[in-house]
């Protein structure tokens, strides 16, 4: 961290998508940090949790399933200048669960085809490693913005498994598992 971002708050936050037949499930978000934009299910992840126990609690709260073998495939760090705050956003995929897909207070769920992403009503740096995600590529990136549409900086790579591993180790003080 950069002397300018040594009073910055941290937080461990998570995201999760449910792909199944070239289809991912989205949830419009209807209220709080982002809201009315489209994203995937997550959010903070609570002081007596790992990050795994984190998102899958998420996802309950948000869409009434319970994901299964969940796939860690990407951290993103976003500095937010303005918040002076940095959020690591762990993704995750999955394509099986229990429970059935419900909206809750925060979050109404849809299904997008691939092709048909709205990108348009999505953070706007999205478009820049949603691909990655979508074909469960491990990757990590690094993101300056104020907000859902206010981009800086970018830089997005794809990794193998063993360094994001080890970026999450560094970044984070929360256990994955």
């Amino acid at each position: 961290m950069n002397n300018s971002q040594e009073n910055f708050q941290i937080k461990n936050c998570t995201t999760l998508y449910l792909i199944q037949q070239n289809k991912v499930l989205l949830g419009f978000k209807k209220r709080g940090f982002g809201a009315e934009k489209w994203n995937g299910f997550g959010g903070k992840v609570d002081s007596h949790e790992t990050i795994l126990q984190g998102a899958i609690r998420e996802m309950q709260e948000e869409c009434n399933i319970t994901p299964t073998k969940l796939k860690f495939v990407g951290l993103i760090k976003y500095t937010l200048p303005k918040l002076k705050m940095i959020i690591l956003s762990h993704q995750f995929v999955f394509s099986e669960y229990e429970g059935s897909i419900q909206e809750s207070e925060e979050m109404r769920p849809s299904w997008f085809e691939f092709k048909d992403i709205p990108f348009q009503d999505m953070w706007c740096e999205n478009h820049i490693w949603f691909d990655d995600m979508l074909k469960q590529n491990y990757f990590y990136g690094e993101y300056t913005m104020d907000g859902p549409e206010v981009l800086y900086s970018s830089m997005n790579r794809l990794v193998e498994r063993d360094e994001l591993i080890q970026l999450q180790k560094s970044l984070s003080d929360k256990l994955l598992e």
